[in-house]
């Protein structure tokens, strides 16, 4: 089981392997990255949670932030190949920022009710995220073919 501390390892490792800039943008994606992860575990449960009419509304903000983590998780994998990471000393940056938005996720949950408030939050950090542009038209396109 990962540990909070675990986290901060690796963004000490991360800082120790890699030039400042470099290290910057992968700190800043990565911490954009926990937190897009954290919403979408969010957004998951309140499909379920949410009252009636808000359901379908929290499916499409779980797709669109679906979408941007994928986008992040390639940006990321890109940065961190090409400083000659390899996939097995990738896989575990993913892992560890999925465990610790899921701490985090869980913590927020047992203060929310899912409802319009809470989704209205949830759209401002959707749409707010650099990524929310590419990661709509992706689901557009998708939705196209359902």
């Amino acid at each position: 089981m990962h540990k909070p501390r675990d986290f901060v390892i690796l963004i000490l490792l991360i800082g120790t392997v890699f030039s400042l800039p470099v290290r910057a943008g992968i700190e800043d994606m990565a911490s954009n990255l926990q937190k897009l992860y954290m919403w979408k575990k969010i957004a998951s449960a309140c499909k379920t949670k949410s009252p009636t009419e808000l359901k379908q509304e929290w499916t499409v903000i779980e797709t669109i932030i679906y979408a941007e983590t994928a986008l992040w998780e390639g940006n990321i994998s890109a940065v961190l190949r090409s400083v000659g990471r390899t996939e097995p000393q990738i896989r575990p940056v993913f892992d560890d920022l999925t465990w610790s938005a899921d701490v985090l996720a869980r913590d927020a949950l047992g203060r929310m009710s899912c409802n319009a408030a809470d989704k209205d939050r949830a759209v401002r950090i959707m749409v707010s995220d650099p990524a929310f542009n590419d990661a709509s038209e992706q689901v557009l396109e998708a939705s196209k073919f359902l």
